[in-house]
């Protein structure tokens, strides 16, 4: 379920660290670090494989602790940590079966488990990581089983979500995580932390779910799509979502980030029959009209991912996949009933059946996208 896996920026002389979701409700999220150090010369190799063996054959996989202080730790997720090596859940054999069985490892070594971390994405400019954590159903003030879990500092929000009348629990809408990393950058053992922005309606009551302050021009529900323009830096954000869709549909946004750090630190409340339950957790500088727009919606039932610029920077491509998913099978046959006719009814293709596609977008003026 790791959809995404996203390199440290570059240092010679430094290792290299990959990110790493886990798509999946109350996983982990990951860093592995190459033993090698990272060499400029390999970034135009003569044989790109064994570039390749030479920094990913060889390395420590660490799986994050996020604390309500806005601290955390990498958990080195080896057959000889003794958490790990003594967990009564499962006999691992060897780091073999570590690395395969990466999930109870985490669970052994007490990592946190995370909202349905999907994308993440390296800040160019300063070396930070995001991570889209979906959302989340099994959130719960009242957990029961071992799927429930209550919220914690860096999953902090349970709230309602009225979809055509129906109530949606947990974290519905999502929100995008950001750490900075400690003394050796990619090979640190410590880091920072904050949440960048809360996923949340506009209307949605400011506490404990439009937390960062979004508007009608900026709000958004289920970030999962990240990444940066290594040419202007704008973080690319994109939604797969089925919580607000009776208002909208899936979208890609615009941001420019701050730092980790620049917001403050909030306690959310919760009322329960034993007592006020009390989060502290990390939120960051809300954002402004100018540091987060939303730059494109698109057609019903879709969602949109991908994102790869020219290297000019004057082309973005981005992918609209599976535009009406959600039209019934027994109504396939009858386009009148389809939940979407794209891109046939923006004037391409024959048909009326909706079809998945990449889309190019260029300026009219001919410039750089985000200027």
């Amino acid at each position: 379920a790791h959809e995404s896996a996203v390199f440290s920026n570059a240092v010679p002389g430094q290792p290299l660290a990959v990110y790493m979701g886990d798509d999946a409700r109350n996983e982990y999220i990951y860093k592995y670090v190459s033993n090698a150090k990272w060499d400029a010369a390999d970034a135009s190799p003569a044989n790109r494989m064994a570039a390749g063996d030479k920094y990913l054959d060889n390395g420590k996989l660490y799986a994050a602790r996020f604390n309500s202080d806005g601290t955390g730790q990498w958990i080195e997720l080896s057959v000889n940590t003794p958490a790990i090596k003594n967990f009564a859940g499962y006999p691992f054999a060897d780091q073999a079966d570590v690395c395969v069985n990466a999930r109870l490892a985490a669970d052994a070594a007490g990592a946190t488990k995370m909202d349905r971390p999907e994308w993440c994405g390296v800040n160019p400019k300063n070396g930070e990581v995001y991570f889209t954590l979906t959302n989340n159903s099994n959130r719960s003030l009242n957990p029961t089983g071992s799927a429930q879990l209550l919220p914690d500092a860096a999953n902090p929000r349970v709230y309602t979500d009225m979809k055509d009348g129906k109530s949606q629990g947990g974290n519905p809408n999502g929100h995008i995580l950001r750490l900075k990393e400690g003394s050796g950058a990619a090979s640190a053992t410590s880091l920072t932390w904050d949440v960048y922005v809360f996923g949340a309606e506009a209307g949605a009551p400011a506490s404990p779910v439009n937390l960062s302050n979004l508007t009608d021009d900026q709000d958004m529900s289920s970030p999962d799509g990240l990444w940066f323009s290594p040419y202007t830096g704008i973080c690319w954000i994109q939604t797969d979502d089925k919580a607000y869709t009776d208002k909208t549909n899936c979208m890609m946004l615009a941001a420019l980030p701050g730092q980790v750090g620049d917001g403050k630190q909030v306690t959310l409340n919760y009322p329960r029959g034993n007592g006020n339950l009390a989060v502290q957790t990390q939120i960051g500088k809300a954002p402004t009209a100018d540091t987060l727009k939303r730059f494109l919606v698109g057609p019903s039932g879709c969602e949109i991912t991908g994102a790869c610029e020219t290297p000019d920077g004057k082309a973005l491509f981005i992918n609209i996949q599976h535009p009406g998913e959600d039209t019934a099978m027994a109504d396939v046959g009858n386009a009148a009933k389809y939940q979407s006719q794209w891109p046939a009814n923006a004037g391409y293709g024959p048909g009326k059946r909706p079809r998945s596609a990449t889309i190019v977008i260029t300026k009219a003026d001919g410039g750089r996208i985000g200027t």
